[in-house]
């Protein structure tokens, strides 16, 4: 656990212990065409009938207390889906420092071809990373790491955040467009390099 994980965390625990809530959830992913995301959550705190705004920056500690331990939705659907994209991009990162950026990259585009959302698929024309080697001894690791980071976390839409199947996998389909545009500049490619009509 990260330090900065661990205090967020904690405080928020402290929070709730001792007769706080947690009000309202906004989240932001902060991002633009030529930046980095930056996931922002901004959490409402009611203590002792004394409301504060809380703005945390994102970490996996974070995102697991507030989706497994407390199950909370955001107050917003797509910010639920920026939710999820940045879930999935911090997923990728360690997909892409275990295995290669360019293989994690890759297999991630295979795997989104593979479940056949069509809405996805102008999306994935553009994303055009080399065809990854089925026998090489990352394939499966990695394949199953990225399959079960997508498909976990519909489930956990569901499941921990009571969205109806539906619901989840529309968020799904935001959350992985979001993923791709990030993963593949394509924005930052439209602003640098526009199509004239």
């Amino acid at each position: 656990m990260t330090a900065k994980g661990q205090f967020q965390v904690d405080f928020l625990r402290s929070v709730v212990t001792n007769g706080g809530q947690i009000e309202s959830v906004r989240f932001s992913l902060q991002r633009g065409p030529l930046e980095f995301p930056e996931p922002i959550y901004s959490l409402t705190l009611e203590q002792r009938e004394v409301r504060s705004l809380q703005e945390l920056p994102w970490t996996p500690e974070l995102e697991t207390y507030l989706l497994f331990e407390l199950q909370r939705r955001v107050d917003r659907e797509d910010e639920e889906a920026e939710r999820f994209a940045a879930i999935l991009l911090n997923n990728i990162e360690t997909a892409a420092e275990r295995h290669g950026k360019d293989y994690a990259h890759a297999i991630l585009v295979a795997l989104l071809r593979e479940r056949g959302d069509s809405r996805l698929m102008p999306l994935l024309d553009r994303a055009t990373p080399a065809r990854p080697s089925a026998s090489g001894q990352h394939h499966a690791a990695c394949t199953a790491f990225l399959r079960d980071s997508i498909d976990g976390l519909q489930s956990s839409a569901s499941v921990n955040l009571g969205y109806s199947p539906e619901q989840a996998l529309a968020l799904m389909h935001e959350a992985l467009a979001i993923v791709l545009d990030e993963t593949f500049h394509l924005s930052g490619a439209d602003l640098l390099f526009p199509k004239h009509a």
